[in-house]
């Protein structure tokens, strides 16, 4: 595996709620001094993100930037497919003015919106129609474009790695990629390894979160098998560790985070990153 191959990384989460001038300016020295290689970023507000500004700290400290998002509800790609696109390719253009290579997360949904019942074919129909054009966008940007399966109480769409696979089928372009998180696989997955392993070639990105979304090797996960499906599977991509130590309201509520998950950022760098990081290079990948 060629050096650069997997880079590990931070959700800005854990330095502020939002991406701000002020978020930036803490976040990536920050994460450089810990040998951080990529900040991912959300872009819940794309028209809220100061780019040059972003943009030129990341290439200052040498830290790879990459985004996330959720979409609003009044956006939602199974319901209004059109809104949806059109949401996505302000991003996508957003993202690509960061320097960003990768526009990931719950791209076809908003968080914690449930029908209270099984997706319907329609449902996936609209989110092909919204995110096979956003992917054609975004490859033109040089950009992958990530859907990242959530657990069954934050959405009812995408939770499982089997849906996700069908997913990609479905989009059709070669630019689109699985973007797994631990946190869900431990719920919904027969377990973390075999999903990783049965997607070889499908993923290039995955949140590295704990049980309890705090601090890694803390809970239980079981991260040496985490570790031995991404070598097996050949993996190539960022892994990024997802610790909400900060959230806007709407997403503290959207993810029932109702309490502290870390004692503060420094936890998780001081303990969480050099753990992840052990065992990383321990199974050969970092």
């Amino acid at each position: 595996m060629a050096k650069g191959d997997v880079k590990l990384g931070m959700h800005a989460s854990l330095w502020a709620a939002e991406w701000s001038r002020e978020a930036a300016e803490l976040a990536i020295p920050e994460a450089a001094e810990h040998g951080l290689e990529c900040i991912e970023f959300p872009l819940l507000v794309p028209e809220g993100v100061d780019a040059p500004h972003s943009r030129k700290l990341f290439e200052k400290y040498g830290v790879e930037p990459t985004c996330s998002l959720c979409l609003p509800e009044d956006k939602m790609a199974a319901v209004k497919p059109e809104v949806a696109e059109a949401f996505l390719k302000k991003a996508l253009d957003k993202a690509a003015e960061t320097g960003s290579k990768f526009l990931g997360g719950v791209t076809f949904g908003a968080l914690g919106y449930r029908s209270g019942k099984p997706p319907q074919k329609g449902e996936y129909e609209n989110i092909v129609k919204a995110l096979k054009p956003a992917a054609q966008h975004a490859r033109k940007l040089g950009i992958t474009l990530g859907i990242e399966p959530c657990n069954r109480y934050e959405t009812h769409l995408l939770n499982t790695s089997d849906q996700a696979l069908m997913m990609l089928e479905m989009i059709g372009e070669p630019n689109v990629t699985i973007h797994f998180d631990t946190y869900h696989m431990n719920i919904e997955e027969k377990g973390i390894g075999t999903a990783l392993r049965k997607c070889a070639g499908k993923t290039a990105y995955v949140h590295m979160s704990e049980s309890d979304r705090g601090v890694p090797g803390t809970g239980t996960i079981d991260w040496n098998d985490v570790y031995r499906g991404l070598a097996e599977s050949g993996f190539k991509g960022r892994l990024v560790v997802e610790s909400f130590v900060t959230l806007p309201p709407e997403i503290a509520a959207a993810l029932s985070v109702w309490r502290p998950v870390a004692k503060d950022r420094h936890e998780v760098l001081a303990r969480g990153v050099p753990f992840l990081r052990g065992l990383g290079k321990a199974h050969g990948l970092l």
